[in-house]
């Protein structure tokens, strides 16, 4: 089964101070499988984390253990880093702008994230965003935490 997950779920997965740290976790623990995650969104989750410190949603060093927690994960095997090729990425994310953002405003990088799940050929979208994870079933991706 092959399963992508979006910034919100690492963020969620590796800082404890997150709202959702507990359902992915619980989620983690069932499933006990790898996870694909495009750089790109682990680059933005990295980001999302840096920033909590600043906001106050968790001390520096925390911020610092989550980021070293997805290393960690990725040395283990369990996220892994995965890109689809961008010849493909690319028009894929212009269809979904195409056919969904006339009904609804999605962000750019909320559409690669689902375009890369589906180019991976992906079942499963894991996203706390619930209007990423309405476009990930519109898609038919399953999205269990939308």
């Amino acid at each position: 089964m092959i399963i992508v997950a979006d910034a919100s779920f690492l963020v969620a997965l590796f800082t404890p101070a997150d709202e959702f740290n507990v359902k992915a976790w619980q989620w983690w623990k069932q499933i006990r499988c790898p996870f694909y995650s495009p750089a790109l969104a682990i680059f933005e989750a990295e980001n999302t984390i840096r920033g909590f410190p600043v906001g106050n949603k968790c001390s520096v060093s925390a911020a610092a253990a989550a980021i070293e927690g997805m290393k960690r994960a990725t040395l283990e095997g369990i996220l892994v880093k995965r890109d689809a090729p961008v010849q493909r990425l690319l028009p894929q994310a212009r269809r979904l702008s195409q056919f969904h953002t006339t009904n609804s405003t999605f962000g750019a990088l909320d559409i690669l994230h689902v375009a890369t799940a589906l180019e991976l050929k992906a079942k499963t979208f894991l996203t706390f965003d619930h209007r990423q994870g309405a476009l990930a079933k519109v898609e038919a991706l399953e999205s269990p935490f939308t």
